[in-house]
């Protein structure tokens, strides 16, 4: 992943200095003012084979659906997506010292393997308790693969 999204920073890259500016506001002190709604992130990502079987050994969820089997595309864990997205939730959006309280998840249509996944998290309101929407979307087809809601908030030993 060489780019992500930021409606403050568009298409900054990884070894740019503002991405570690945002990491450092992230990683050192959280503040409600170092975020404000509509805050977005997003990255790009194809998943393999070998990722869903490494999945599929860390959780022992070694479902047929997820294996290439003879004219049958794998398709992608419900969890695995949901991991992508926590991924964005702790590191950069809101970052680091943020808790899941609730969740809210659809999953309207399936993800196969090898296809271009977009995952965005976006921030809906700040206060005590912060609200990101998600989606995880397939460009070239045009849909939805997992879509939800999550609520969170500052671990106090943070």
């Amino acid at each position: 992943m060489n780019k992500m999204l930021s409606n403050r920073f568009p298409y900054i890259a990884v070894n740019n200095k503002n991405y570690q500016k945002i990491c450092k506001i992230h990683t050192t002190s959280f503040s409600r003012a170092s975020f404000k709604a509509g805050d977005k992130i997003r990255i790009q990502k194809t998943l393999t084979q070998k990722d869903l079987d490494t999945f599929s050994n860390l959780t022992s969820d070694h479902n047929y659906l997820h294996k290439n089997s003879g004219n049958k595309r794998p398709i992608v864990h419900g969890a695995f997506l949901n991991g992508l997205v926590a991924g964005l939730i702790g590191t950069h959006l809101p970052g680091p010292g943020t808790v899941l309280v609730s969740q809210t998840m659809k999953f309207p249509n399936k993800c196969f393997v090898g296809e271009k996944l977009t995952i965005s998290v976006e921030l809906v309101d700040v206060r005590k308790i912060l609200k990101v929407k998600f989606f995880c979307i397939v460009e070239e087809e045009k849909k939805v693969v997992f879509e939800g809601e999550a609520k969170l908030m500052l671990a106090k030993d943070c």
